[in-house]
């Protein structure tokens, strides 16, 4: 286990770097008006795309909620047994603080308990992508673990593995075929949904994707 990349990644998003994140997408609004902007639809569209279908009832845990806003999407949605993740503090505070009703835990990935805690639904928007190619299996084998039904993805996409320069930061951001990286360590997870996202003027696609047990 590579712990040094873990610890160096584990404190850019726990220190300022994780908090200036949230100033950035601090509301639903802001973070359609921006995907919309880039792709011609918001965020809201993809996840009503993928979840819209789905049973109200089940319990989604998000790994990486920064403030709760994607569990807001949700939960205006008609979900109500929301769960987060967040490693940087002052996020978690404000996602718990924002949302009452939802149950967010100041945690590592990494760290967060697979043994005691299962969820019906298990995702990461904009997170996996900043997981080093290094310990992607890691953090992969702790969704799949945790999740009791499906697994969903919101990431950028690229059939290799490459890396994106991150607001003027190297080796922080990388894109490659996550579902397809996911179903090579469980072959049995079936392909439910699988959606692309072209950014207008970028050489960038994002991929949203539902895995099923």
């Amino acid at each position: 286990m590579h712990d040094d990349i873990i610890s160096k990644q584990q404190n850019f998003w726990s220190g300022k770097f994780g908090s200036s994140y949230i100033e950035r997408n601090d509301s639903i609004d802001k973070i359609n008006q921006a995907y919309k902007k880039q792709t011609g639809i918001t965020v809201e569209d993809i996840f009503k795309e993928i979840f819209g279908n789905l049973d109200k009832d089940l319990s989604i845990l998000e790994l990486g909620c920064n403030i709760g806003t994607k569990l807001q999407i949700l939960n205006n949605m008609g979900f109500k047994k929301l769960h987060g993740v967040e490693i940087n503090q002052e996020a978690a505070n404000l996602a718990q603080n924002n949302n009452p009703s939802f149950h967010i835990f100041n945690s590592s990935i990494e760290e967060f308990d697979s043994e005691k805690n299962h969820f019906d639904i298990v995702f990461t928007s904009g997170v996996l992508i900043h997981v080093d190619p290094n310990n992607i299996t890691q953090i992969i084998k702790k969704m799949v673990n945790l999740s009791k039904k499906y697994i969903f993805g919101f990431e950028y996409f690229d059939e290799n593995i490459s890396e994106i320069k991150y607001r003027e930061n190297n080796n922080v951001c990388w894109k490659m075929n996550y579902p397809k990286r996911i179903q090579e360590l469980f072959p049995n997870l079936k392909l439910v949904k699988n959606k692309k996202i072209f950014y207008n003027n970028d050489n960038l696609c994002d991929i949203a994707y539902l895995l099923e047990k």
